[in-house]
């Protein structure tokens, strides 16, 4: 018997027999993504933000590569923490001041990445929000992931229409050195900076390249990631192991094997310490050419406040002829020789490490690796000295460092954003 064909005016079956199986792995998928829901939800995993910060709580931007988004506002946090989030209109974290300068009251506008903008800690509890208030308006200029250079691109754009009086670049030596030779990421790329032959800046990669489509993809993962656990699953058991990197803190010896540190830097590294101090000089510039008094703050690693902490430690990479503290030397001579103030807070934070120590505390957090709540007080306290600003919330900061906790209005902002920050023993 011969099989029916198209020739025989009766329809084949392939076709039906291949939607069919369309339909089934469809079906199974769904079914799988559905099961996997339900599992991930019963488990408890949750819409950790932190682990993906910029997509979260930042733009693409086609002069500093990312900016914080205008007027966002969520939760974020993770293993170690739990907090809120708030950008204002004008895209900086706190809350919003006016152009216009205010007759009588003084300005500071401080430039930094995320241990400035509170990577880890309430809106109320950054260091630049402990100096805001009374006669003095503190602004932050700070957006997670910046390197230098975007620091000074940002005081060009941004910093300098407000006219401040104080310009304090905040320059974390965890991150920023490396970053500054760095052009971002397939997702963020960004701008650079390079040294001319006649010791000039040159800046290259702008206006910024960046998809629309891959961003209107990344738009849509926020909207999905706040409601999938699945999701959250996946992105929590493929996430980068901060653990392991805070082992490496707890042994300098390993981490210095391939950084700026060792008996001998790279020339790599000598490049990272050259271009940063060239940037900071430009800031300073910039700075002193808009009326300000330009500041350098540098914050340093965690291993390095253990390392302070820690006499055995020091002896040991004194005879490995390395320097724990290269960055922060290398630096101070460059702005003194420029006439420019800096401050360094590895002391403050060591000190008050020591003292929390006691009750089981720090002034970072031990995987995440930023300031805590603590830390951001300590050096709030610092520069409040330093930069003569006198304020309640400077004092209510030196009460922190000293293990008192800060008083909040009831129904503050600062109340409530404290429910988003649990204290930890």
């Amino acid at each position: 018997m011969r099989t029916p064909g198209p020739e025989s005016g009766r329809p084949s079956r392939e076709p039906l027999r291949w939607r069919s199986r369309v339909a089934l792995v469809v079906a199974g998928v769904a079914l799988g993504i559905a099961a996997g829901e339900i599992v991930a939800r019963l488990v408890g995993f949750e819409f950790r933000p932190h682990m993906r910060n910029r997509v979260y709580f930042a733009q693409p931007d086609r002069l500093l590569g990312w900016r914080n988004r205008p007027g966002v506002a969520g939760p974020y946090g993770g293993d170690e923490f739990l907090t809120w989030v708030t950008i204002n209109a004008a895209g900086q974290r706190g809350p919003l001041h006016p152009i216009e300068r205010v007759p009588g009251r003084r300005r500071i506008a401080f430039l930094g990445d995320s241990q400035t903008w509170g990577d880890g800690v309430a809106d109320d509890q950054t260091f630049v929000a402990h100096l805001d208030g009374g006669d003095v308006e503190v602004l932050s200029f700070a957006c997670p992931g910046w390197g230098t250079d975007q620091q000074l691109l940002a005081l060009w754009s941004d910093a300098s229409r407000y006219a401040p009086d104080v310009v304090v670049l905040a320059t974390f030596v965890g991150n920023d050195l490396r970053d500054n030779l760095s052009r971002g990421t397939f997702q963020y790329p960004k701008p650079y900076f390079t040294i001319e032959g006649d010791g000039s800046l040159r800046l290259d990669g702008v206006p910024v390249p960046y998809s629309r489509a891959m961003h209107a993809l990344i738009e849509a993962y926020r909207v999905v990631m706040r409601r999938s656990a699945v999701l959250n699953a996946i992105a929590e058991i493929s996430r980068k192991d901060w653990t392991a990197q805070s082992a490496a803190a707890v042994q300098p010896s390993v981490a210095l094997a391939q950084s700026v540190y060792t008996a001998e830097p790279s020339p790599e590294d000598v490049q990272r310490l050259l271009l940063t101090s060239r940037l900071m000089l430009e800031v300073a510039r910039h700075a002193r050419a808009i009326g300000a008094q330009p500041v350098v703050l540098i914050i340093p690693e965690l291993w390095q406040v253990e390392v302070y902490n820690d006499p055995a430690l020091r002896r040991r990479l004194a005879d490995a002829g390395a320097d724990f503290r290269r960055p922060q030397r290398v630096l101070r001579a460059a702005m003194e020789d420029a006439g420019i103030e800096l401050i360094d807070a590895l002391p403050a934070l060591a000190r008050a490490s020591r003292h929390l120590a006691r009750r089981g505390e720090h002034t970072y957090y031990s995987e995440w690796r930023h300031l805590n709540a603590n830390g951001h007080a300590v050096l709030a306290r610092l520069l409040a000295a330093r930069l003569g600003v006198k304020h309640h919330r400077a004092r209510a900061a030196s009460d922190a460092a000293a293990g008192a906790a800060p008083s909040r209005p009831p129904g503050s902002p600062a109340s409530r954003s404290a429910a988003y920050n649990p204290p930890r023993s």
